[in-house]
């Protein structure tokens, strides 16, 4: 009886260790987002990006939610309004940018540069974003805050 309870305990040991293992190893890797190569829609994504900031935040109306992402090592910041498939943002630096979303790709223009990337699960990478050749990063969506009427 003692050995099959020594097993037993053995392989639920094994087994917690083993999940331990994992989860850490998935902890330590990033999302699977990769913005290596640009898939063959980045160039027809370009005619609809809004061609001027201010044509986006028209189109951006009603504000679904608001944003915020940041790079890898903090420096660089946006924070902005998106809906309707459209963003617009301005970052750390007072530069604006605006673009397009949709099924995992956003793309755009910042400081008046085209760049395009990927998203998912609150990571991004991005070609050209911040005015440089490759960035990544995490983001955070909040939703549009519902109004209720007061309580008398």
């Amino acid at each position: 009886m003692l050995n099959k309870k020594q097993t037993t305990i053995a392989a639920l040991a094994i087994m917690l260790v083993g999940l331990l293992v994992v989860n850490i190893a998935m902890a330590a890797t990033p999302a699977a987002v990769s913005a290596q190569q640009p898939p063959a829609d980045v160039e027809k994504l370009m005619p609809q990006i809004p061609k001027t900031i201010e044509e986006a935040e028209t189109a951006v109306y009603p504000v679904r939610g608001r944003f915020l992402m940041w790079t890898h090592d903090g420096v660089h910041v946006i924070w902005g309004r998106y809906g309707n498939g459209i963003f617009v943002g301005t970052d750390n630096l007072g530069k604006r940018c605006w673009g397009i979303y949709g099924n995992g790709i956003f793309a755009g223009f910042y400081d008046g540069e085209f760049f395009w990337g990927k998203y998912q699960a609150g990571s991004w990478k991005a070609i050209g974003l911040f005015g440089l050749r490759y960035s990544y990063g995490r983001y955070v969506l909040f939703p549009s805050p519902v109004l209720t009427a007061a309580q008398p």
